[in-house]
């Protein structure tokens, strides 16, 4: 696989350094080390660790290429990968449980007390079975061994970007994402709040903090601004209509408790942006506008005592009238995500963290007073700021901003509470366009990815972004603020940067799932 600077490989649950650790077997010290006299040790991780010739063996010995090894020596020639063929499973299935389970019990009490003073003990069997169908059939079959030596050699690139490998939802859950980002340059970029993607999936937008817009094309690889909509405006964020000839952006003026909503469209065709002045609110902010598969949205505000909904088209046109909800003064609800009651029909799931914890749900969309039913609150979640709805309508996924804890609602129930899964530094959350995965992200570039449906702590993987290095070399106040999936496929931005006394920085990430779903033109 070719490296380059700014890009950052990371694999989900490859085991930690094993040097003093009690072993009988090989198998005690997981991936790349062997036990020798009761101790894990381990001369290699990679082939290019070793001497030229040599490859680095599953249990970290370097040894001689031979025929029968499972990779191809350095001077054998690739085998081309034909799509239009019967596949060929080269593979050989390396998940049947050739996983070597790479946790028997790496349960390493996380931590005795892990925080909020309960002390429950988090690891007890974190040693999740990484090698469960690591194996994978990428896609129809291309198959490649990942196995064994997760650092894999694609046939010296076997070239993802022949478009995406199924363009349906999987059958069952995907294999755990292997996750490659590549720095793009932010230019004039200031601390990017928002990004979401053109239904087409050749380029997304980006706000900034405040006032401007700008746009990421996905053949030139490039950001450039595109918009600006005022000094006063804050972006809140942005989503385009189902057809994709327009967006509607999301911004607040003014300062508390007088700050209100503005909205501002961008135009697909003429690459304009212009506010809708009709739209401005009255009686508060405008926090998120979501659209359906059916293609209606409805856009959530936020007053000093209430909420509102407000209902939209597939145009993007207002229609029908709001309904609204009272709430405690001083606290607000953020976010919006669309499910299906348990009836089946449309249903919304309303978050609320601003000095408040509470989940709402709102059925009976369709009638003249939709149901307003508060599901959760404070003493089971901690503040949730953001939610995301799996495309499907089945489920959706929420974030406790406070406690870090990762909520579903699935089957018409949440799983909430204690024994929720613990995601460090996490506090917002998006699905792949397939539902088949899901990003938890925030601060430090910390991203922990979900697999449908697979909710145990030990099915959740660690794929967080590297900012400290070049190219994107961020302050460690630096958070990753938003993530989009780009449509059809598992790729996408990841955006974020910092602000402080001491100035503002941004980063904008390109990445790729290598063994999932490929988009067309890749990047």
């Amino acid at each position: 696989m070719r490296r380059s600077v700014g890009v950052a490989l990371l694999v989900g649950a490859l085991s930690s350094s094993c040097a003093n650790v009690e072993c009988s077997f090989n198998s005690d010290c997981g991936d790349n080390a062997r036990c020798e006299m009761n101790r894990c040790v381990r001369d290699c991780v990679e082939d290019r660790d070793c001497a030229e010739g040599a490859i680095c063996n599953p249990n970290g010995l370097c040894v001689k290429a031979t025929p029968t090894d499972d990779r191809p020596a350095p001077d054998d020639t690739p085998v081309s990968v034909d799509r239009g063929n019967p596949p060929v499973d080269a593979g050989v299935d390396a998940g049947t449980d050739a996983g070597f389970d790479a946790g028997f019990d790496a349960g390493f009490d996380v931590g005795t007390d892990v925080g909020f003073g309960q002390g429950f003990d988090v690891g007890a069997d974190v040693g999740f079975d990484v090698g469960r169908d690591v194996g994978f059939d990428v896609g129809t079959d291309v198959g490649f061994d990942l196995g064994f030596d997760l650092g894999f050699d694609v046939g010296t690139d076997v070239g993802f970007d022949a478009g995406p490998v199924d363009a349906g939802p999987p059958a069952g859950p995907v294999a755990i994402g292997v996750y490659n980002y590549t720095g793009i340059r932010p230019e004039a970029l200031v601390s990017p709040v928002a990004v979401a993607w053109h239904p087409g999936g050749g380029y997304a937008l980006i706000l900034s903090a405040s006032n401007t817009v700008f746009r990421y094309d996905a053949t030139a690889r490039t950001v450039a601004q595109v918009g600006a909509a005022g000094s006063t405006v804050s972006w809140r964020g942005l989503a385009f209509t189902p057809g994709g000839a327009r967006a509607l952006l999301l911004g607040n003026s003014g300062a508390f408790p007088n700050t209100r909503g503005r909205i501002f469209v961008w135009d697909h065709a003429s690459s304009l942006l212009a506010e809708r002045t009709a739209e401005a609110s009255s009686t508060g902010t405008y926090e998120a506008l979501r659209w359906a598969a059916d293609g209606r949205a409805v856009l959530l505000g936020s007053g000093t005592n209430s909420i509102t909904l407000w209902r939209y088209d597939a145009e993007g046109t207002r229609t029908g009238t709001p309904s609204g909800y009272g709430i405690v003064s001083g606290t607000g609800c953020n976010d919006v995500a669309w499910v299906r009651d348990g009836f089946g029909d449309p249903a919304l799931m309303v978050v609320c963290g601003t000095n408040t914890a509470q989940i709402l749900s709102v059925t009976a969309l369709d009638s003249t007073t939709p149901r307003y039913m508060s599901l959760l609150s404070a003493g089971l979640i901690g503040n949730v700021h953001r939610i995301a709805g799996r495309p499907q309508g089945d489920g959706a996924l929420a974030i406790g901003s406070s406690s870090n804890k990762l909520y579903r609602y699935h089957a018409n129930v949440w799983a909430a509470g204690f024994s929720s899964p613990f995601l460090p530094g996490a506090f917002g959350v998006t699905f792949s366009s397939d539902g088949a995965r899901a990003l938890a992200f925030g601060g430090n570039g910390r991203a922990h990815e979900y697999r449908h449906d697979l909710y145990s702590i030990g099915d959740i993987t660690d794929v967080s972004l590297a900012l400290t290095g070049a190219p994107f070399t961020q302050p460690t106040t630096a958070q990753l603020r938003d993530v989009a999936w780009r449509p059809g496929c598992h790729e996408g931005l990841a955006v974020g940067g910092s602000s402080t006394l001491s100035g503002s920085t941004a980063f904008v990430a390109y990445f790729q799932v290598l063994n999932g779903v490929r988009c067309n033109n890749g990047m």
